[in-house]
Parts: C-alpha cells; structure tokens; sequence
C-alpha cells in the first residue's frame, strides 16, 4: 500500500511537471501573436542593429562607432580601440560563465537559475564581422530608436562593479542590475530592451524564436 502511494505521488508530480512546462510555452507562444504597438514617429529609420540568436539565446549587436564616449570608455576592456561590433547579452551568473558551449551546461545550474532569483550578468562579445552569421535579424530604426536603446542596455549595468574576464580575449562580463529566473529569461531582457527603444515586439520573450519571430517583417 506505501508503495502504491509513493508511485502515485510521484505519477502526479510527473503531470504537474509536464502540464506546467506546457502551460509555460504555450503561453510564451501566445504571446508572440500580440506585439506591442511602437509609438508613431515621423523619424526615418536610417539605423540597423541586429540580432543574433540560436535556438537558446539572442543578443543585441550594435556597431561600436554608435556608442556614446562615455559607455564605450566603460567598456573599454573589450573595445579596445577596436573597430566593429559588440554583442550584448545577459543571463544568470553562474550559467554564463560556467558555459561556454551548451554542451558545458549543468542541470543543477539550470534548475537554480530557473527557480530561484540569481545574481546575472552582462555578456559583450567583440565581432570584427557580424554578416557571416546565418541566424542574424536586421532591425531598422530611427536615431533616437537607437540612442535609447543603447541607454537602456547601459542601465542594466551595475556601475559600482568592475568587468571580469570571459572566454577569450573578445569578450567580457560585467555584473547586472537585475536578477534571472524562469520568467525574467536572456531572451526577456532582449525583448524588454528593444521594447524600451520603442521597437515592436512581444509583451513577454522567454524564449529566443519569441523575440525573432514577434519583430514586424519589415524591420
């Protein structure tokens, strides 16, 4: 009889999970249906940026000559004087800097960040060259579009905290202002950026494919 009950504890713990995960990208795939609406402009859209995602992660990448003097002297460890483009992207601390590849990832720093509040940060990585990549987003947009996009990803900084080392000589972390978990994902701070630079797209973007497919096609 004890046994029967654990197995049927652990049937329904099982279902709970499965209808919960469910639950969790079906509504994360409703949501790419309803966009926010940008705000009407008169400017021209005579800026780009891009986005470049994988089947787990997007970052926003913006040429370094649109940086202002004095973020792009904060960031200075990467930059270098160098010219090209810096990919921003955000996650869980400990995710991040433990894996480099997917195939580094843990499923007990998954499941932490997931569920608890974690410390994150900012992941910038130097590209010479950002075209050769296949799975790369365009977005046009106005300068003033661009200007507050840029500030608003400079606000996910925490200022009063030095950038450590990354994988390799192109890239950096530095400490974030915010705090991961299985609704505050990488992909929701892309969406929250660009929907702060007034850019059409998703109330909530858990996932990658939520930011890419929830941009007007147009863009």
């Amino acid at each position: 009889m004890f046994f029967i009950k654990i197995a049927k504890f652990i049937l329904k713990f099982f279902i709970f999970i499965l209808l919960s995960i469910t639950l969790y990208l079906f509504t994360a795939y409703l949501f790419t249906f309803f966009p926010t609406m940008q705000r009407k402009t008169t400017a021209l859209n005579s800026e780009k940026i891009f986005i470049l995602y994988d089947e787990m992660h997007s970052d926003i990448v913006i040429d370094i000559d649109s940086l202002d003097s004095i973020f792009k002297k904060s960031l200075n460890d990467v930059i270098q004087n160098r010219k090209g483009y810096l990919a921003f992207g955000w996650g869980d601390r400990e995710t991040y800097i433990n894996t480099p590849t997917w195939n580094d990832i843990k499923l007990s720093t998954t499941l932490k960040a997931l569920f608890i509040n974690t410390p994150s940060v900012v992941h910038i990585k130097f590209y010479k060259r950002v075209k050769r990549f296949k799975n790369l987003k365009i977005i046009y947009l106005s300068t003033e579009q661009k200007e507050q996009l840029i500030t608003t990803i400079s606000k996910s900084f925490k200022r009063d905290k030095k950038g450590f080392k990354g994988y390799g000589r192109d890239d950096y972390f530095y400490p974030s202002i915010y705090s991961y978990n299985l609704i505050n994902t990488c992909n929701t701070w892309t969406g929250d950026r660009l929907r702060d630079a007034n850019i059409s797209i998703a109330y909530w973007t858990p996932l990658s494919y939520n930011v890419i497919d929830s941009l007007p096609k147009n863009e």
